[in-house]
């Protein structure tokens, strides 16, 4: 780059950082917008216009290697956004996907972060990839993650040439719940160059902000006279297919539904769903379970995925607990019981932020039709901070009845020492069941996370009785200290970007103070280089008492005792800006009276945007007197991209457990924004000793529509 123009894109990085809040104003306009990514019409001229961003990764504070110009206006019915994205070597653009929801990680890419409320906690994440690819999800009070479920009606459009690659997002404000009264929007954009592992952003560009840190963002200002129409939407269902179970006769299946969606407020929104259907959501994945407690599987279908940002509570997890668990809901043992129906009410007023849940189920089988709700609301104090509450009651795996009752407290911020974060979170929830009688699960969690120095400290106590029936628990009647410190330092060498070392440590008692349990996890070697390639190398001790026998395999069971083991991983990533991907975790080392060695891999071939293969193995060799056993999974994705809107995903999966193969067929046709056609085929084979004897098979074509008022 000439000296000049570096001087240049110095200079315009300054003035723009003189605040880590710039404020845009933004004109009101009309004019004919086409959203096909080439930014011609007129109307882009009077936009008004971020000249350029500036370096966040790998040098923060730093002027961008390639130049990007975002303008932004809007008229009482859309926000418009328009990105240019020039590049001094067009060709090296990465640009790997093209499905709804691609991962970002994995190409270049625009995100755009949106708090239409300015509570300076919440908001909504879109991004689009130079193939035109779109993901969208929401931020939920500062969170480091993107829950990318939610799925808005809006359009995006993206496009390619000498000089660079370009995007142009039309975002309705009917899609988005806002603050009528609010003339300032939280913004920030931010732009990746996957081959070069650089983002540059336009508000606070440094490595102690994340970019979904919405109480860092900027601000859009001057926006008013927005309408949402009417705010209803109505999206009515329609399948039709085939199925069969085991040895019998195949059966017509035929269904049909609908999902009501209105604004009660532009920020409170109503939904109301009649006979929900689940066939376009896609399977389980398959796992291998050398513990003794349950597996957390994440919740994929969209209905409960719609608002469940408004559900979260301070310091659940899934490695611990979760007071409301929608999968509890319309899921009984792996078996699908069909949804009546429900209402749903989810938003804000004020500062409060109000979910409120009411679903019931058929009779299935002999689990008779029941009701269940939820509850969830919380306040927002401070600038970062909330107390809340949350109720749950019904229980459906059981008879008795069953209620929660929880409060939390989160504190938050961003200036502690003048530019850390900060998060102090205290929790306390209570159960009540006829079979059970009362207990608790309370905790403190203390958490500050910043770049060069993540570290935590948090206590948790769950009673013996604690049955949080449409809950998550992990394990009950114990108490849990854990302690993580880690020290990140950024070196910008010629290799390495980032060195982490870490150090976790977990005791666990039962409630008369008895170590039932003590984990240590080590990072000695944990690097990340510039090119984007991960190598880490982990000693974990670990110290397990068993007061009954284990069943670890079938037949084979591991005696009650005390046992120590010292375990060891080695990983090695390889970046995924390349085509292919190749990704290997080792674990090994003493597992209760003998060794395990876990060892996964995985290989992702990317030849084009319109094909991708992925290969991926987790195979566990145990050794113990009481008997060796070996266990796998395979699974197999391969995808067939022939636009944004139009693809086909095959997923293949076997695993050692049930000896079984299964695979999930979806095709998805996006006819236009909210109106989707899938086609979806499901199939599962019995061990080849079996002769392949098909265990079910079923075959679907869904039809759903959006009605917009």
């Amino acid at each position: 780059m000439k000296p000049g123009r570096l001087a240049f894109f110095a200079l315009s990085s300054l003035l723009l950082m003189g605040t880590s809040h710039p404020k845009l104003k933004i004109p009101k306009l009309e004019g004919k917008v086409r959203v096909d990514g080439r930014l011609t019409e007129p109307v882009w001229k009077e936009a008004a216009v971020i000249p350029n961003l500036t370096q966040q990764e790998p040098m923060e504070n730093s002027a961008p290697t390639e130049k990007t110009r975002v303008h932004v206006f809007y008229d009482r019915d859309h926000l418009y956004i328009g990105v240019e994205c020039f590049d001094s070597e067009p060709r090296k653009i990465t640009a790997f996907w093209m499905k709804r929801d691609f991962p970002i990680r994995d190409d270049d890419y625009v995100e755009v972060l949106i708090d239409p409320f300015n509570d300076r906690r919440n908001a909504y994440v879109f991004a689009v990839n130079p193939n035109g690819a779109k993901f969208d999800g929401l931020v939920i009070n500062n969170s480091e993650r993107i829950y990318p479920a939610w799925d808005g009606i809006w359009y995006a459009a993206a496009t390619r040439d000498e000089r660079g690659w370009y995007v142009e997002m039309a975002i309705p404000f009917k899609t988005l719940s806002f603050n009528p009264r609010a003339r300032l929007w939280g913004f920030n954009i931010m732009r990746k160059i996957k081959r070069k592992m650089e983002e540059d952003r336009w508000a606070s560009p440094f490595h102690q902000v994340y970019f979904t840190k919405v109480a860092e963002a900027g601000y859009l200002e001057g926006i008013e006279g927005i309408v949402q129409g009417k705010g209803l939407d109505i999206r009515p269902y329609g399948l039709v297919g085939e199925e069969k179970k085991g040895d019998g006769d195949d059966k017509l299946i035929y269904n049909g539904g609908l999902d009501v969606f209105y604004n009660i407020t532009p920020a409170l929104k109503a939904s109301l769903t009649y006979n929900t259907d689940f066939a376009e959501t896609e399977v389980d994945e398959r796992r291998i379970n050398l513990t003794r407690f349950p597996l957390f599987y994440p919740e994929k279908r969209r209905f409960f995925l719609e608002g469940s940002d408004i559900f979260s509570f301070s310091g659940a997890h899934p490695f611990s607990f979760i007071p409301f668990y929608s999968r509890r809901i319309g899921l009984v043992k792996g078996e699908q019981i069909p949804i009546f129906g429900g209402v749903k009410i989810t938003g804000r007023t004020g500062n409060y932020n109000i979910g409120i849940l009411d679903i019931a189920t058929r009779d299935y089988g002999d689990l008779p039709g029941k009701n269940f709700f939820v509850t969830r609301v919380s306040r927002n104090i401070w600038d970062e901070s909330l107390v809340g509450f949350i109720y749950t009651n019904g229980d459906p795996r059981g008879n008795s009845r069953n209620s929660l009752f929880g409060v939390d407290f989160k504190y938050g911020t961003s200036k502690f020492l003048q530019d850390k974060n900060l998060y102090v979170v205290g929790y306390y929830l209570r159960t009540s069941s006829s079979d059970l009688g009362d207990d608790s699960l309370f905790g403190v969690f203390v958490d500050y996370p910043n770049d060069t120095v993540d570290n935590y400290i948090s206590f948790m106590q769950v009673g013996e009785n604690f049955y949080p029936a449409l809950g998550f628990v992990l394990r009950r009647g114990i108490r849990r200290l854990h302690v993580g410190l880690s020290y990140n330092p950024r070196v910008n060498g010629k290799f390495i970007r980032q060195f982490f070392f870490e150090l976790r440590g977990t005791i666990t008692t039962d409630l008369q103070g008895r170590v039932v349990e003590w984990r240590l996890f080590t990072a000695p070697f944990n690097a990340r280089t510039q090119s984007g390639e991960h190598l880490e190398f982990n000693y974990m001790p670990y110290y397990d008492y068993l007061d009954y026998p284990f069943e670890v395999y079938r037949g084979i069971v591991i005696p009650p005792g005390k046992y120590t083991m010292n375990k060891f991983r080695i990983e090695v990533n390889t970046s995924k800006k390349r085509p292919w991907v190749f990704d290997l975790s080792a674990r090994f080392g003493e597992y209760y009276t003998g060794h395990a060695l876990t060892l996964e891999t995985g290989l992702q071939i990317k030849p084009s945007k319109h094909v991708h293969l992925e290969i991926l193995r987790e195979g566990n060799y145990v050794r113990l007197p009481q008997g060796n056993f070996n266990a796998q999974v395979i699974q197999v994705k391969f995808d067939l991209y022939f636009s944004p809107k139009l693809y086909l995903q095959n997923y293949l999966q076997y695993d050692d457990i049930s000896r079984s193969w299964g695979i999930n067929s979806r095709f998805r046709w996006i006819l236009k924004e909210g109106n989707d056609l899938f086609l979806v085929f499901n199939q599962g084979w019995g061990d080849p000793l079996d002769r392949w004897a098909v265990l079910y098979r079923k075959a679907e074509v869904k039809l759903q529509y959006t009605f917009r008022f």
